[in-house]
């Protein structure tokens, strides 16, 4: 009788022998690739843990605190989430909406002008040190206080002054990431441009201001989250309505649930803008681009 063999056909390996092979990689490879796939999933899941752990852990200290605290001082949380839903969804939800009207329009003239100033910079060669060496170190410096004070001398107590006051406070941020963007752009994709045109005004709008709306956002994610400290001070001294008002009368009154709700507004709003809007939107631009910089 003779032996049996395994059958072989061609080059293959007999079923089950070499699956690891067949895929491309070897049974340590796969083994190491599993492993890490295991640990980056435990990584995520404890990243996530912790994003919900950490404010509960928060609130749970400071309801402990208030129990002992004078109300002045520590409020009860049930006290500030009260003040909160009423300036969100009640009739004083009117100041906190008047913020936001102002923000967002700040964010608008400040994102316009100082991206101006940038191309100003980029398509006049010989302004470029008025604008990066002397205009926006003069922006930079100057305190959102100071802004906040002239702001009421020049413009009286209404909307101008807070837009005007949080507007100068936000060009620095949008010059510096539009300045940014444009010293990261593709200088190949660039170089391949300018062998079909030789216009700056075409090379800027038609290649350069795609390329920079991953920096266009991170602008004015940056400015919305920086626009709602600097309005709150700029209506503190300059407004008839605004969370900023709503923050003075609460401290001229110690209403410190009211305080303590105005910052919770705040952050409940910044919270919900990012995670809706800016976070699906930098995934977009990150996808088309490879990894952009928002």
């Amino acid at each position: 009788m003779s032996e049996a063999h395994p059958q072989v056909i061609g080059d293959r390996p007999p079923k089950g022998a070499g699956d690891h092979v067949a895929a491309g990689a070897s049974p340590r490879e796969s083994d190491v690739r599993a492993g890490r796939s295991r640990s980056g999933t435990q990584l995520a899941r404890a990243r996530a843990g912790l994003a919900v752990l950490g404010p509960v852990a928060v609130l749970a200290v400071w309801w402990w605190v208030a129990q002992s605290a004078s109300p002045l001082t520590i409020p009860q949380p049930v006290d500030v989430a009260r003040r909160t839903v009423d300036l969100m969804f009640t009739a004083e939800s009117t100041h906190t909406w008047t913020s936001m009207v102002r923000i967002l329009v700040a964010v608008v003239l400040a994102l316009a002008i100082g991206s101006g100033l940038v191309f100003l910079a980029r398509l006049v060669p010989v302004t470029e040190s008025l604008v990066t060496k002397a205009l926006l170190p003069f922006l930079n410096s100057v305190p959102a206080l100071g802004w906040a004070i002239l702001g009421v001398i020049w413009f009286g107590v209404g909307n101008s002054a807070v837009i005007v006051v949080v507007t100068l406070i936000l060009i620095p941020f949008c010059m510096v990431n539009m300045w940014e963007g444009m010293r990261n752009l593709d200088t190949g994709l660039q170089e391949m441009a300018r062998s079909f045109t030789r216009s700056r005004t075409k090379m800027l709008f038609r290649i350069q201001v795609p390329l920079l709306m991953p920096y266009v956002l991170a602008a004015i994610r940056l400015s919305f989250s920086v626009g709602w400290k600097v309005a709150l001070i700029a209506e503190f001294f300059g407004a008839q309505s605004g969370l900023g008002l709503v923050m003075n009368r609460a401290r001229q009154s110690f209403d410190t649930p009211t305080v303590f709700a105005t910052i919770v507004v705040v952050l409940v709003i910044v919270t919900v803008v990012e995670r809706l809007v800016f976070d699906p939107v930098s995934q977009m631009f990150a996808r088309r681009s490879g990894g952009g910089a928002a």
